[in-house]
């Protein structure tokens, strides 16, 4: 018998609140960047984003994410035996995050209880972490991970790329061991990482020793998000998913679909012709929410599973990269 760990519900939480390309457009103005923004919003493939109302916080959307999971899963708060959190805009360091899920949603059978920084790939990262429970102790049936995004607060207002072309939110998704006589749900993971890119993205730039002095301004305690070439995206991405597929004995005509990073349209087209497909067999949504870190793959399996129902022995991928930079790819047969 095998111990799988297959995805039994998925939830996504979007704000009301829509900005679109123009109103970027109009505000790089003020920067003199109006032109250099409209191409990167080109290229990136970006129309709307959603942001945060006030009152949210990347806390109140990771509860109504997980709400929505529960609700698909058909679970209640009672059926999780641990939460994860994962954020790189988390609304506190202490307590963690995953226990003031718990306490939000009533989760009191949710022993364990902890928070995942990975950055962009951090569900992921956290997926694979809870699968390795679910298949080693038996004292976790079910996992509630939960991913947020609440960088409109935390970006540079001058910042092209995270102020003009990322967006808010949350997304959920519950992991159930299941004991089955053929190997199935998550098969395997692959990671990478170039740490040769650690000075392009930081957040706070001043650091978190400094954050708390008088004399550092607003704008150097957010996100500073300095330009380099990224180019290298659709080759490293085919490299990662081959090489995984490659260690299970698939090839990328096995798969399926590709649920992967929302942070290049042109990078995602890109990626899916190497690996000899097309867009018809991944999905892309950053231009309906901007891109939302660490939550894109899992909003984008969401917004999949709105229309599609899988059917058995489906394979797909799961992907993504992080500032840094890393990546992971992992590997599900439905």
């Amino acid at each position: 018998m095998f111990k799988n760990a297959h995805i039994v519900g998925v939830g996504a939480y979007h704000p009301e609140k829509n900005v679109d390309n123009e109103y970027f457009i109009n505000h790089f103005k003020n920067y003199h960047l109006e032109g250099h923004a409209e191409a990167l919003m080109e290229k990136l493939g970006r129309k709307n984003r959603t942001f945060a109302e006030d009152g949210e916080t990347s806390l109140t959307m990771a509860v109504e994410a997980a709400k929505r999971a529960l609700a698909n899963s058909k679970l209640s708060a009672e059926d999780i035996d641990m939460i994860i959190s994962v954020s790189d805009t988390p609304e506190y360091l202490s307590p963690c995050c995953a226990l003031l899920i718990k306490n939000e949603l009533h989760a009191k059978n949710a022993h364990g209880v902890f928070d995942m920084n990975a950055n962009c790939i951090g569900m992921l990262t956290a997926m694979d972490t809870a699968v390795m429970y679910l298949k080693s102790d038996e004292k976790f049936k079910r996992i509630l991970i939960v991913g947020s995004l609440l960088i409109s607060h935390q970006a540079r207002m001058d910042d092209m790329v995270a102020y003009g072309c990322t967006g808010d939110g949350a997304a959920a998704i519950i992991l159930e061991r299941k004991n089955e006589a053929e190997e199935r749900g998550f098969l395997g993971a692959q990671m990478f990482t170039d740490d040769s890119y650690f000075w392009s993205i930081t957040m706070p730039s001043c650091g978190m020793s400094k954050i708390s002095y008088e004399d550092v301004s607003s704008e150097d305690r957010k996100m500073v998000w300095k330009p380099f070439d990224f180019s290298f995206l659709s080759e490293k991405w085919t490299e990662l998913i081959t090489t995984l597929l490659k260690e299970h004995y698939y090839k990328a005509e096995d798969v399926s679909h590709y649920f992967m990073s929302q942070f290049s349209k042109a990078d995602l087209e890109l990626t899916m012709e190497k690996l000899g497909t097309d867009m018809q067999n991944t999905i892309y949504i950053g231009n309906k929410y901007g891109y939302t870190g660490c939550t894109s793959p899992i909003m984008a399996l969401e917004e999949e599973l709105e229309t599609k129902t899988f059917d058995e022995n489906e394979i797909v991928v799961f992907c993504s990269v992080a500032s840094g930079y890393s990546m992971e790819a992992l590997l599900y047969k439905w």
